[in-house]
C-alpha cells in the first residue's frame, strides 16, 4: 500500500518537473508551492520541488525569490548521496546565477562527489555547470573533458533533453567553427519533445552565433529569434526576453507585436518573401531578386505558411490582409 502523504507528493513533484523541463515555468511553480507545504515531506520530495522552484524563479529572473529555495537547498545540502548532490548542483547554478564563481565551482564538484559516492546514475548536469566555470577563466581543455563525458553518459540514457542540453553546453565552449553545427544538432536532437524553454534557448544561442559568423543568413537568425520570443513572452522570462529582443534589435527587427494584422507574425526577411510570393513570383525568381538560395526561399515559404496556419501560396494575400486574432 502506498502512504497518501507520500503519494499526494510524489505527484507534486513530478508535475513540478515535467511542467519545468517542458518550459511550463508558471505551472512548475504551481505545483512546486502545492508540493512544499505539505507535511511529512521526505528529502527526496524535498531537494526535487526546491531544485525545481529555484530553476522556475531563474528563468523569470527573480534573484529574491530564487533564494528561498537556495535556503532549502543549503539545509538539504548536508544529507549525503542523491539528496545532497541535487541540492549541492543547485546551489551551483544559484552562485553561477550571481557571478560567484569560486561559490558555483565548490558546489558543482560536490554535486559530482556526491553522486560518485552513491554510486547512482541520476541525470544531473553538474559537469554543464562546472564546465562553463572554468571555461569562464581559460581552462578550455578541462572544460571540454567534462562536457564529453556528459554528452556520452547522456547519450548512453538515451534521453533527448540530456543531450542536447550537454550539446549546447559543447556549442558555449567549443572551437568557434564548430559551434552552429552543434546548436544545430542540439535543435535536431530536441525536435518533436515538448522542452520549450531548452529548445528557445538553443535557438536564442543558435541566432546570435549566426549572427556573428554567418551574416548572410540573417532571415535564418531573425525566425529562430520570432519563434523563442513568442515563448519566452508567453512564459514571461525576462532575462531570455532581453537577450533575444536585444539580438533582434542588432538585426534592425522590432519587437513581436508592433506591426499591424498578421504581418507583426512574420520577420522582415519573411515579409519580404511573402510580398514576392503574394504578386504571384515563383521560388527561383524570388532568390534571385533577393540574392538568396531557392533553398532559403522553399525554407521560409513553408515557415510562412506554418506561421500563418495556412496551407497554401495562394491563401497568403487573404491571409496576410485579414487582423490577427486576440490570444
Amino acid at each position: 500500500m502506498f502512504d497518501p502523504a507520500t503519494d499526494v507528493s510524489a505527484r507534486d513533484v513530478n508535475e513540478a518537473r515535467d511542467a519545468m523541463l517542458q518550459g511550463r515555468v508558471g505551472d512548475a511553480l504551481d505545483a512546486v508551492e502545492r508540493g512544499r507545504h505539505r507535511d511529512g515531506l521526505e528529502d527526496a520530495h524535498r531537494v526535487a520541488l526546491a531544485l525545481t522552484g529555484l530553476h522556475a524563479k531563474l528563468a523569470l529572473g527573480d534573484l529574491r525569490g530564487a533564494s528561498t529555495f537556495s535556503r532549502d537547498l543549503t539545509s538539504l545540502m548536508r544529507v549525503h548521496g542523491v539528496v545532497g548532490a541535487i541540492a549541492s548542483f543547485g546551489l551551483g547554478d544559484f552562485a553561477a546565477a550571481r557571478g560567484q564563481a569560486d561559490q558555483a565551482e565548490s558546489y558543482y564538484e560536490r554535486a559530482g562527489e556526491e553522486l560518485r559516492a552513491a554510486d547512482s546514475d541520476t541525470w544531473l548536469p553538474w559537469r554543464s555547470g562546472l564546465a562553463r566555470v572554468i571555461a569562464g577563466r581559460g581552462e578550455i581543455s578541462a572544460a571540454t573533458a567534462l562536457v564529453e563525458e556528459e554528452l556520452a553518459d547522456a547519450r548512453a540514457l538515451d534521453t533527448a533533453y540530456a543531450v542536447a542540453y550537454a550539446l549546447r553546453t559543447q556549442a558555449a565552449i567549443a572551437a568557434t567553427s564548430d559551434r552552429v553545427a552543434l546548436l544545430d544538432e542540439a535543435l535536431e536532437v530536441l525536435h518533436g519533445t515538448a522542452a520549450a524553454r531548452l529548445d528557445a534557448q538553443i535557438r536564442t544561442d543558435l541566432a546570435a552565433w549566426i549572427l556573428l559568423l554567418q551574416p548572410g543568413d540573417s532571415a535564418r537568425a531573425i525566425d529562430l529569434l520570432r519563434d523563442a520570443e513568442k515563448y519566452a513572452r508567453q512564459e514571461e522570462l525576462g532575462p531570455l526576453l532581453s537577450r533575444i529582443r536585444w539580438l533582434l534589435e542588432r538585426l534592425g527587427e522590432a519587437p513581436d507585436g508592433e506591426l499591424p494584422g498578421r504581418l507583426a507574425e512574420l520577420s522582415a526577411a519573411e515579409r519580404r518573401v511573402a510580398q514576392l510570393v503574394v504578386v504571384g513570383k515563383r521560388n527561383r525568381e524570388i532568390a534571385a531578386e533577393l540574392g538568396v538560395s531557392v533553398k532559403s526561399v522553399e525554407w521560409h515559404v513553408s515557415h510562412i505558411l506554418r506561421k500563418l496556419s495556412i496551407s497554401s501560396r495562394t491563401e497568403l494575400a487573404g491571409a496576410l490582409a485579414q487582423p490577427r486574432q486576440a490570444r
